[in-house]
Parts: C-alpha cells; structure tokens; sequence
C-alpha cells in the first residue's frame, strides 16, 4: 500500500450553522466543532498519523492542533489547502448573495462553476490543492501504508477529489457534500497515482454529523 493521505474537514463554525460563505476568512470552531474534532482526534489517535498538515485559516489550524494534542504528532500549515476565495460573497449569506448577484448565485445554484465575488472557480482551487498535496507527498511519501492527516475545507476536498475521479467543476454536485470532521482517504502509490478509498466517512460522528454546509 501507497501514501495514505486521510483528507478532514474543519469542525463546524458559527458561520457553518448561520448558512454564511465563510471563502478565507471565517474565525473558529463553535460548541459543536470542537466536539467533533475531538471525535476526529480520537479516531486518528488509535492509529497516529506521521504527520499532520493543515490549511492556515483558523477553523481548520483549531482543528488540527485538538487532534495534535491527542496524537503528539505537530502541525504543519500549508497556505494551498485553504478553502475556495469567494472574493466578495465572503461573510454573507445565502439570501443575501442571491440579491446581491443574483447571475452568479444562479449559475452556482444550477451546478456550474462561476468566478463567484471575483475570487477562484473550483478548478483553480482544485489545481492549487493538487499543489500542496504534491509537496506533502514530496516531504512525508515514504513508507508503505504511512498515514498523513490533512486538514482542509468542504469545497477544497471535494474540488480536488472531482479532479481525480475525472469530474468537470460543473459536475460537483454529482458528489456528496463533506461534512465538518469527516474522513476522505486516498492512496497515493509510487507512481504518483491515486485511489480514492473511502469518502466521506463520519463514523466517528454519530450525533454530531448536520446537514453538509458549502464553501
């Protein structure tokens, strides 16, 4: 067996729960995002990764450092696997957006992949996941069956995963939304190649999985 790359989602937010585009900005975890990145941090420490990476926006740094804690394994931060720049749709809400651009909001509402708020579309932002899973390959792709935690966001996960199953931006929406602290594994072999393991997984979650929120 390859690299073991186990890709999580943040906890949930306060923006999460108020249906707000969090994009870049965003602050941390809330009551219930705490709860389930210890849940997720229980998961890992019954195998401990060898290391943890994590995207540097606050939600997903609070999450990785809670399984830190429980693993003894240090984060690493990596600026690539931030979420999706929504530009200005960034802090607003889903009503709000649709009255202030509604072009843009109806074209994301149909599954098409808009320049929303003049920040990326789901391609860039899957070619710049690529990127940092490339370097965390380079860094930490040794053993056989090593495992690597990367913390990241709903909209960059899936991004990159619809990349390597062959699905357009325009077809996201044929995945299954990720929900906050869920596992994705895939295997990364010597070749460069990659299979996807599981998606999706929220096993550990039971209670605290809520209806899957974007970007």
């Amino acid at each position: 067996m390859g690299l073991l790359l186990c890709l999580a989602r943040h906890g949930e937010t306060n923006d999460n729960a108020a249906r707000i585009f969090q994009g870049q900005g965003g602050s941390g975890l809330n009551r219930r995002g705490r709860a389930q990145a210890s849940r997720l941090a229980e998961r890992m420490r019954r195998s401990p990764p060898a290391s943890i990476v994590a995207s540097d926006l606050e939600r997903a740094v609070e999450t990785a450092r809670i399984v830190s804690e429980a693993c003894g394994v240090p984060v690493e931060l990596d600026a690539d696997l931030r979420e999706v720049d929504l530009g200005s749709w960034t802090g607003k809400g889903y009503d709000e957006i649709a009255a202030l651009h509604p072009e843009e909001w109806a074209a994301w509402e149909a599954g098409l992949d808009p320049r929303r708020g003049g920040g990326e579309t789901y391609a860039e932002l899957a070619v710049r996941v690529g990127r940092a899973i490339e370097r965390i390959a380079a860094r930490h792709g040794g053993g056989d069956g090593e495992r690597i935690l990367v913390v990241s966001h709903g909209g960059a996960i899936k991004s990159w995963i619809a990349k390597l199953l062959g699905v357009s931006p325009d077809g996201l929406r044929a995945l299954a939304g990720v929900a906050n602290a869920a596992l994705t594994v895939v295997e990364r072999d010597s070749r460069a190649r990659h299979r996807l393991h599981s998606w999706n997984d929220a096993a550990h979650l039971e209670g605290l999985v809520v209806e899957e929120h974007s970007d």
